[in-house]
């Protein structure tokens, strides 16, 4: 190429030879080098399937390693960092479905030197479909709250932000008044309601009362969140405030059981609203969370909140999706 004409990146001037193999801006008079060396540590080759191998194929690094290279299992363990760092760097952007989209919301937390970090996940679920697209996953430090979640979710582009019809999230205190402020329709998970009475139900428990009382609970709960009989919502929504009156069972399932009665909308929301196609618990996000911690244990990352952010990071763009199924997934859930 004739690069006679060329002008200097500092000045825009003209420039001239300066010995060599180096040139200098006629104003400045600043010089550089027309071979300019690489600087730092020189970068070592990785097997381009790396990456794929530890975040996809569920391998540990310690067996991926080869003893016929000259380098220690230290050493590789950089490398394959290095290599995540240098996918990391790379522009992505993340997939968003089309139409009308389900905002899909969980959270696991880490910690720390004695201090919690929690890691938000978020997706995104087309109304018609069936699969749910992950956006970028943040890491704050402190327990998981409302104030958070409004952050993470600002953090969603306006116009995609505009598309979002719904949001499936745990029954966590300030995810009400989120959804009715960007007026969403909100659909509380049943699942976690329902191992909550799990936990005070069936076998022999000694410490606690009321064995019949637990079992109607539990009847009457599953009862109204699958039914479409407003007839049979209303009575067992009455029996339901009369074992709360009484002195019956214990002080921790009489609470579940208000706060239940208190939100039943909140998981009836997939009948209300059967146009949406919304999901009756987050078990795609605890599968993400799963993989996540799976991941963190197979190859002894995330010793600190900068590896965990890396690593989770770098898997859930080289994942990006998860089947997310709509009404039917409430058969999944054992009485």
């Amino acid at each position: 190429m004739n690069s006679k004409h060329v002008k200097s990146p500092c000045c825009l001037a003209k420039i001239r030879r300066f010995g060599r193999r180096r040139r200098q801006c006629v104003i400045c008079k600043k010089t550089w080098s027309i071979r300019c060396k690489k600087r730092g540590r020189p970068r070592h080759r990785v097997a381009p399937n790396l990456l794929r191998e530890v975040f996809l194929e569920n391998f540990a690094l310690k067996q991926l390693f080869s003893g016929r290279i000259k380098v220690g299992l230290p050493a590789f363990r950089y490398r394959c960092r290095q290599a995540m760092a240098r996918f990391l760097a790379i522009p992505y952007r993340y997939p968003v479905p089309k139409g009308p989209l389900v905002l899909l919301a969980d959270a696991i937390w880490f910690q720390f030197g004695g201090k919690r970090w929690t890691f938000y996940l978020t997706a995104l679920k087309a109304c018609q479909g069936n699969t749910a697209y992950f956006l970028k996953p943040v890491l704050f430090s402190g327990k998981e709250g409302a104030y958070a979640w409004a952050a993470v979710i600002n953090e969603i582009p306006a116009k995609i932000r505009a598309r979002i019809c719904a949001i499936v999230a745990d029954n966590l205190r300030g995810m009400q008044a989120l959804a009715e402020r960007n007026n969403w329709v909100l659909q509380l998970c049943q699942f976690h309601m329902l191992m909550k009475l799990q936990v005070h139900r069936g076998g022999f428990h000694r410490k606690l009362r009321g064995g019949r009382i637990r079992e109607e609970i539990d009847r009457l709960i599953r009862h109204v969140m699958t039914t479409s009989d407003a007839h049979k919502i209303n009575s067992a929504v009455d029996r339901l405030k009369e074992i709360c009156d009484k002195s019956c069972g214990t002080k921790r399932i009489k609470s579940v059981v208000r706060e239940f009665l208190n939100c039943t909308d909140f998981y009836r929301a997939y009948l209300n609203y059967p146009n949406l196609g919304l999901p009756t618990t987050t078990n795609t996000m605890e599968a993400m969370s799963g993989l996540v911690r799976n991941l963190l244990r197979r190859t002894r990352a995330g010793s600190n909140p900068e590896s965990l952010r890396m690593w989770a990071t770098a898997l859930v763009r080289m994942k990006g999706k998860l089947l997310c199924n709509g009404q039917n997934i409430n058969r999944l859930i054992l009485p």
